[in-house]
């Protein structure tokens, strides 16, 4: 078995070497404005922007990324990174795999007149409705061991505050706000004016935390259970220095909604009356004045209203299976037998059946893609370690990268504060 020694021997050899990975040529007919597009959901970097001619990240149908090589030299060493994971054998290197995007090679694409070398990457947010995407940049220093003296003041006075208090910073991030179906970006800009407690005010608007929605636990947990995994290699692997690196969250909207309370309307975050079902149907999500409403929330009501409407005929339902018991009760995920349950019911106990009917065969392929879709579109919270332009090999083989160390525990902590309330969606 390759040892750790050997290995950091290999890596080193990697990083500064052009990769030989095979280059792929994409089809004239698949350009930039064709099957692919720019990634909606970049949260830093460079973007893609037909006027300004620049290049930013882009998405391909088939659930994969394309990442540009914008300076040859940390485009090479990111290949070279990706490159001895493929080959390493290395226990070490095989549990850091499974902490970042799949990779699939390289591919040359003409953008703007010029070629233009990609890495190609699993999208973290394949197969969700409602991407919400957070890029956490770990780490107190984000300059590396190459950096001049101009490069390392810049550095420092970037997300200085943030980065003094957390060692990490927050970059950018989107989200699907539970309350209005409207998707909002923040960008660097805002992300360089969290101070202390702007960061944490930051965390709870990207969790769907406030003061009428306290934290969901089911999304917490599972952000936490990827965030210790992570920790614990951190506290094990000494072959690297992770610099200027992050951590890319992301969570489906769509999904978080099924662990809303059942007596909390998602589109108002106000109580629902329960004193008459058929009340309660037709009039608390009824769109009063569509004219003043956006097209976002009247279809986040609809939807709202369909699953509500889909608990009350359930729980009214003389052979409710014990599946439908734990979907009401919050307590686990909406089984595959419980989701046909819901595409196959043929039954209402509300007074306009065809409306009831109409509404619900729109979220129909919807529900029809969850059942049949794989295990990993299932899987609805997910985080990758990305950028490795500035991992360099460690110098000391018996140290720990404390940088990066401080940075992920002290995200850890905040991320366990939202586990503390007492009342919590699941």
């Amino acid at each position: 078995m390759t040892t750790l020694d050997s290995q950091a021997d290999k890596t080193l050899c990697h990083l500064d070497k052009v990769s030989s990975t095979e280059v792929a040529e994409i089809p004239s007919d698949c350009g930039f404005h064709g099957r692919i597009s720019p990634l909606e959901s970049q949260m830093a970097g460079h973007l893609s922007d037909d006027k300004c001619r620049t290049i930013g990240m882009l998405r391909r149908p088939d659930g994969r990324v394309l990442k540009p090589v914008v300076k040859p030299l940390l485009g090479r060493r990111e290949i070279a990174f990706y490159e001895s994971l493929q080959e390493s054998e290395d226990p070490i290197m095989l549990q850091l795999k499974s902490y970042v995007p799949r990779y699939y090679g390289t591919t040359e694409l003409s953008v703007f007149g010029r070629r233009v070398t990609f890495l190609t990457l699993k999208d973290i947010t394949d197969g969700m409705a409602e991407p919400c995407v957070m890029d956490i940049k770990i780490g107190r220093r984000t300059w590396d061991p190459l950096a001049t003296p101009q490069k390392k003041a810049t550095e420092e006075l970037k997300y200085a505050e943030s980065k003094r208090t957390y060692g990490f910073c927050i970059t950018g991030f989107q989200v699907y706000c539970l309350s209005s179906g409207q998707l909002k970006k923040f960008g660097k800009h805002y992300g360089k004016t969290l101070d202390a407690k702007g960061v944490v005010e930051a965390l709870k608007m990207f969790l769907n935390i406030n003061p009428e929605r306290p934290p969901c636990r089911q999304l917490i947990v599972q952000l936490l259970s990827f965030l210790w995994k992570i920790l614990l290699f951190f506290r094990t692997q000494r072959l690297f220095r992770f610099y200027s690196s992050s951590l890319l969250v992301a969570y489906d909207a769509k999904r978080l909604q099924q662990y809303l309370p059942p007596d909390i309307d998602a589109s108002s975050n106000k109580p629902m009356s329960v004193t008459n079902n058929h009340a309660a149907t037709s009039n608390v999500f009824k769109p009063s004045d569509t004219s003043k409403s956006s097209a976002a929330e009247v279809n986040r009501n609809r939807t709202m209203e369909r699953v509500h409407f889909t608990k009350r005929s359930i729980s009214l339902s003389s052979d409710c299976n014990s599946s439908a018991k734990k979907f009401l009760n919050r307590s686990e995920s909406c089984s595959p037998d419980f989701r046909e349950h819901r595409l196959c019911r043929t039954h209402s106990y509300v007074n306009n059946f065809d409306d009831n009917i109409s509404k619900m065969k729109e979220d129909y392929d919807a529900l029809l893609s969850e059942s049949s879709s794989s295990s990993e579109k299932q899987n609805w919270v997910r985080i990758n370690m990305i950028d490795f332009t500035h991992v360099f090999p460690a110098e000391d083989p018996n140290a720990l990268d404390l940088n990066y160390l401080e940075g992920i525990e002290n995200l850890i902590k905040l991320v366990e504060m939202f586990l503390v309330s007492k009342d919590s969606c699941v």
